[in-house]
């Protein structure tokens, strides 16, 4: 290998390295957001200056004089140590939801769910978030001498985000809290924020898909998009012959994933205009898969040579051409990607092609994880000796502008 064969396998190296950099820059920037957001949201901020003016303790991050998360912490031995016995009877339960609340805040923000390579997660303090995706001005034209320049037209969409709850109960004997030395505590309430996480994922790629309306998931009917413009026949995915307002279509016809189908892909994604019929700067850089295509598409991102394999004359490829699909996107796999019959399988044939530099599907989060101890002293608490939480997330996620996004194949073929 000489010296300019060197230079140009570090070059491409390089570029390749940036060019992951780059993809994962929205992956970071939505976990950043989301990290901040859990100790920072409405309710938990409030809870944790309510703690700390009674105890000069922030139950959340002063790991010193609250070591919930440290090897061989007991509930008891804080209760009996920190805790002045005239608050115990007060601030124990807080403490207690404290230490649920950092264990779930610690798995959630741990868990890497695949939906963050390509969604834009938009915190908020809101119930309703309003979102207005504007399709842009008209284009500029031609001013002639001493002549007024012409009034830019707008064209925008209205949308609000509501953002709705979803939880579940977690329940332990009062002994397992009390006398637990084998992390059982820890691990249990933990798991909750890594199922907050999948519970999100899920919602993400049944809003994503949009098939079935009765698409569920381990009894979790998520639904399908529901900010539908009232000027648009179909959403979010519309044919050629039934194309957007404005011009531009999402959904070429089912396809198997193939070479041929990705370059269809996105070729259609760069010919979508905005509702004023101006070309939108879509740039389709990753593609959405389930377990099927994993290996298929990892051959055909990652080859040498063309893997169609050779072509007739006048046609892209043939026999050891150069493979011009190789780099051009990023994968992104996940294993709760719907089938057209609304349910997740590994052999979901669903691919999607999409442009993850722009905000078009946003997940609008209100409180990414919210814990409630029942009142010790009332209730099944009370009867049974156990101790129960709720724990919640309040958040949405939906199609802003699916022009996009392009669905290769819905699961049908």
């Amino acid at each position: 290998m000489d010296q300019k064969q060197r230079e140009e396998m570090t070059k491409e190296f390089d570029g390749y390295l940036a060019k992951r950099s780059g993809s994962n820059t929205l992956r970071e920037r939505n976990q950043a957001k989301l990290a901040k957001h859990c100790l920072e949201n409405a309710e938990t901020k409030a809870f944790r200056e309510g703690v700390k003016a009674k105890t000069n303790i922030d139950p959340l991050t002063d790991s010193e004089k609250f070591p919930v998360m440290k090897e061989g912490f007991s509930w008891r031995k804080f209760k009996d140590q920190v805790l002045r016995e005239a608050d115990s009877g007060t601030m124990y339960p807080l403490f207690l939801v404290a230490g649920v609340l950092q264990n779930v805040i610690g798995m959630y923000n741990l868990a890497k769910p695949s939906y963050q390579d390509w969604v834009t997660v938009t915190p908020t303090n809101l119930t309703d978030t309003p979102v207005a995706p504007l399709h842009g001005l008209s284009f500029p034209r031609e001013v002639g001498e001493q002549m007024p320049y012409p009034v830019s037209q707008t064209a925008a969409l209205s949308l609000k985000f509501h953002a709705r709850k979803y939880g579940t109960m977690l329940e332990m004997t009062k002994e397992l809290l009390d006398d637990d030395q084998t992390g059982q505590f820890k691990m249990l309430s933990g798991q909750l924020g890594d199922y907050l996480q999948l519970v999100t994922e899920v919602l993400v790629y049944a809003r994503l898909q949009s098939v079935n309306a009765n698409a569920s998931y381990s009894g979790f009917v998520p639904g399908i998009s529901e900010t539908k413009p009232s000027g648009e026949s179909n959403w979010p995915y519309t044919l050629a012959s039934a194309p957007f307002v404005g011009g531009g279509y999402n959904d070429p016809g089912a396809a198997a994933l193939s070479v041929a189908a990705i370059e269809a892909a996105m070729i259609a994604a760069m010919q979508q205009k905005n509702l004023l019929g101006v070309l939108m700067a879509v740039n389709p850089n990753r593609i959405i898969i389930g377990p099927k295509y994993h290996f298929d598409l990892a051959v055909i991102l990652n080859s040498a040579y063309y893997p169609a394999g050779a072509q007739s004359a006048g046609t892209t490829g043939g026999a050891f051409s150069i493979n011009p699909l190789k780099g051009i996107a990023d994968a992104t796999v996940s294993r709760f990607l719907f089938d057209n019959n609304g349910a997740i399988a590994t052999s979901s044939k669903a691919w999607y092609v999409v442009d993850d530099s722009k905000p078009w599907f946003q997940l609008v989060v209100r409180t990414p994880v919210s814990v409630e101890q029942e009142t010790p002293t009332s209730g099944q608490s009370f009867e049974r000796d156990v101790v129960r939480f709720k724990c919640s997330t309040r958040m949405i996620a939906d199609h802003v502008d699916p022009r996009f996004v392009i669905r290769g194949s819905d699961g049908s073929v």
